[in-house]
């Protein structure tokens, strides 16, 4: 069996193997774990990404997911998804559920998840995701993506803080999904099973596992916006992924001991 290397974004790099936090990454987890693929895992942090990988594919611009068979590399998660369909996807087990609409369909609810529902999200997300990195990623993110103002980011922490800040923002978040909510409501009407394409999972459903994913990074979004009583089939939707197999739930939790020995640096600073 051909056996694929998956690179995924970890927040740690003494810790390879720690919480994958990439939503595009988990898309093509899920993909891979559809076809039941076998597959190496490659956790690389943000700036191993930069340089290690970089080096790796020959690629100044890569990013992951990213996958490696017999020396070949293929970057993006919506790419990825094409070749594996194209290389390995069946009548019976396909990331697309077996038609070109049901592509099409994806490839919507991909480009719908990545803007106008993950933008309610990103917030929750930087405000949360800090705590996750080592040291250099912690660099790397404050530059890239405050402009290199920790103040920024800090204001960020500080306005989530604001329960009423908070509840606006996963308020925000989780009316976004009432769309989805409203099509697993036609779907149950009908019978059918809740997934978003057909009767079994597919990359559609992927796209949008990989936000919670992500969001749930921050404590207060699995309730708030993913289990909340305004959307009750999306929970069960997501019970579904979750009690699907395709899912390794050790991902999903995140490194405790790095927050505790974090912790216990700064008492020792302190005390100093």
């Amino acid at each position: 069996m051909t056996k694929y290397t998956l690179y995924q974004l970890v927040g740690d790099a003494a810790n390879p193997d720690g919480r994958v936090i990439s939503p595009h990454v988990w898309k093509t987890k899920l993909d891979l774990a559809l076809l039941g693929l076998d597959v190496n895992t490659s956790g690389k942090t943000f700036p191993q990404i930069r340089g290690e990988l970089s080096e790796i594919t020959k690629n100044p611009a890569v990013t992951v997911p990213t996958i490696e068979v017999d020396g070949q590399y293929t970057t993006d998660s919506w790419k990825i998804a094409e070749y594996l369909e194209e290389e390995h996807g069946t009548a019976d087990k396909s990331v697309f559920g077996g038609s070109p609409a049901g592509k099409d369909f994806a490839k919507f609810i991909e480009i719908w998840s990545n803007t106008t529902f993950a933008n309610e999200l990103r917030p929750l997300v930087g405000a949360s995701i800090f705590d996750q990195f080592d040291a250099p990623s912690k660099e790397y993110f404050i530059k890239s993506k405050f402009g290199g103002d920790q103040a920024k980011h800090s204001g960020l922490v500080e306005k989530f803080k604001d329960s009423s800040a908070l509840e606006a923002q996963l308020s925000s978040a989780r009316k976004q999904l009432a769309t989805i909510e409203s099509l697993l409501s036609y779907k149950k009407e009908k019978g059918q099973p809740l997934w978003l394409i057909g009767s079994g999972a597919s990359h559609a459903d992927f796209c949008l596992f990989g936000w919670y994913a992500s969001s749930s990074l921050h404590p207060a979004v699995e309730n708030g916006v993913w289990r909340h009583d305004e959307n009750p089939l999306v929970g069960e939707w997501l019970d579904l992924i979750l009690g699907s197999g395709l899912v390794d739930k050790k991902q999903l939790k995140n490194d405790e001991s790095k927050g505790d020995e974090e912790d216990e640096a700064a008492r020792k600073r302190r005390k100093l």
